[in-house]
């Protein structure tokens, strides 16, 4: 038997990307896997091809921007599995990247939305499903954050805001609702090569990303699902509040170590 037979999880933003890849290693454990997501064609080709390998997986379409859907989401996947064990709060609104600039020039609009999509969702998904994790003994919340909530840039502006309050979002349930044996942590991944990525970056920022990297290659978005598992195992159970970058070790030098090496 699997350590995660009998686990149920919510996967937002499970049709795509670091989102699809923890569907399928979470079914892939044993867990019943529900996709939370609003691209409903992508969402169910994701559950027929994981159950067609034997994996117990169900769509339901879900804006978790949206409080009443969040709510509905819930008391769905309760009332059909009968509890909800891990949460990976993997959605984010990416569509507004294109419109992130620096602070003078950002759009408060742009702000409130990436905030609604990137913050406000993980919110209302961890305010509704704490209270089901809580009366059923405990559970795992990974919330998914970024490098960019760790470090400044020259654009993005929004987007960093929204992930730096990911991580804090992570502390405060950690240690609000760890005496009631629900764990927090977040992820922060730098840039993960999602199909969508691979297809779209620009040569030069792929290229730059990688010089400016500690390894030879830029992440899959295996290296983060592997990590999201291991978080809503048993096996991380003394581990809570905590940001772990998977990042290639961006994020662990200096600005000007990649110049300098030989």
């Amino acid at each position: 038997m699997s350590e995660f037979d009998g686990k149920v999880a919510i996967i937002t933003g499970g049709a795509n990307g670091m989102g699809e890849a923890a569907v399928r290693e979470l079914a892939g454990l044993g867990a019943t896997v529900v996709i939370a997501d609003i691209d409903t064609e992508r969402a169910e080709k994701v559950e027929a091809e994981v159950q067609a390998h034997g994996g117990k997986v169900k769509a339901i379409h879900t804006d978790v921007r949206e409080e009443s859907q969040v709510i509905a989401l819930v008391e769905q996947v309760v009332s059909e599995f009968g509890s909800i064990d891990i949460l990976d709060n993997n959605a984010a609104s990416l569509e507004l990247t294109a419109n992130d600039p620096d602070v003078i020039s950002l759009d408060p609009q742009v702000l409130q939305q990436t905030l609604q999509g990137n913050l406000i969702a993980p919110f209302l998904c961890c305010k509704h499903v704490i209270p089901v994790m809580v009366e059923n003994g405990g559970g795992s919340i990974i919330n998914m954050a970024s490098v960019a909530g760790l470090t400044g840039d020259v654009a993005l502006t929004a987007y960093a805001l929204s992930k730096a309050g990911v991580i804090q979002l992570t502390r405060a349930v950690a240690v609000q609702y760890g005496k009631q044996n629900v764990r927090c942590n977040a992820i922060a991944p730098a840039t993960i090569l999602t199909a969508n990525v691979d297809a779209y970056m620009p040569e030069d920022y792929r290229n730059a990303y990688i010089h400016n990297s500690s390894t030879s290659y830029l992440g899959l978005p295996e290296d983060v699902s592997g990590l999201v598992a291991f978080l809503a195992s048993d096996r991380a159970r003394y581990m809570t509040g905590h940001v772990i970058p998977v990042d290639g070790g961006i994020t662990s030098a200096l600005a000007v170590a990649h110049d300098r090496r030989a």
